[in-house]
């Protein structure tokens, strides 16, 4: 068998190699240097990642706590709007029970009746006014249909589309409508 010189020059290489590291002298230098690069490089990246796991756990931790705190003050909105109408309610209630126990009287007379109904609709336009509900009374306004309902036209010697009547009144919270007006719209003859 005929082995080349330069596979015979490997082979013995290798043979010197096995030998050297089975006695565990003459470690080659280069290969410890690199084995200790990469436990060195593994060592930072689980730090790093133990660093991004701690960063997560907090974050996560951080938004559940931001849920919760905002579904309570949304919980809280809610009870104090409704806390607030409430209120303001009980100021009708109160003149309305006040009318009541005076109609039960036997001196009851139509113009204390009609001063007492005066006086409850002023207090219910104070408490609208306070609670900024604002009424929606657009006779001859033109018509418009984010705010008015139309029940009918009329003939008129106003220009079309315009509020002749207004059946009932509406009324908005700011920007949002609670009730649109009921209206009777003109029609040119």
């Amino acid at each position: 068998m005929d082995i080349k010189k330069e596979d015979q020059k490997e082979i013995n290489k290798i043979n010197l190699d096995e030998e050297i590291s089975e006695s565990g002298e003459g470690s080659n230098p280069s290969s410890m240097e690199n084995s200790e690069n990469e436990d060195k490089q593994i060592e930072a990246l689980l730090e790093e990642n133990k660093k991004l796991n701690d960063l997560f756990l907090r974050s996560k931790a951080e938004l559940d706590n931001f849920q919760k705190r905002t579904v309570k003050q949304i919980q809280q909105a809610q009870l104090y709007s409704v806390e607030k109408l409430s209120s303001e309610l009980l100021v009708i209630i109160d003149s309305l029970e006040a009318a009541a126990n005076l109609s039960k009287g036997t001196n009851l007379k139509i113009d204390d009746f009609i001063e007492g109904n005066n006086l409850l609709l002023k207090t219910t336009k104070e408490v609208f006014e306070k609670l900024d509900i604002e009424v929606i009374d657009p006779k001859n306004e033109d018509f418009n249909p984010e705010y008015h309902q139309a029940m009918s036209t009329r003939e008129s010697d106003k220009p079309n589309n315009k509020v002749v009547e207004v059946l009932q009144k509406g009324y908005k919270l700011k920007t949002k409508l609670l009730r649109p007006a009921l209206v009777i719209v003109s029609k040119k003859n």
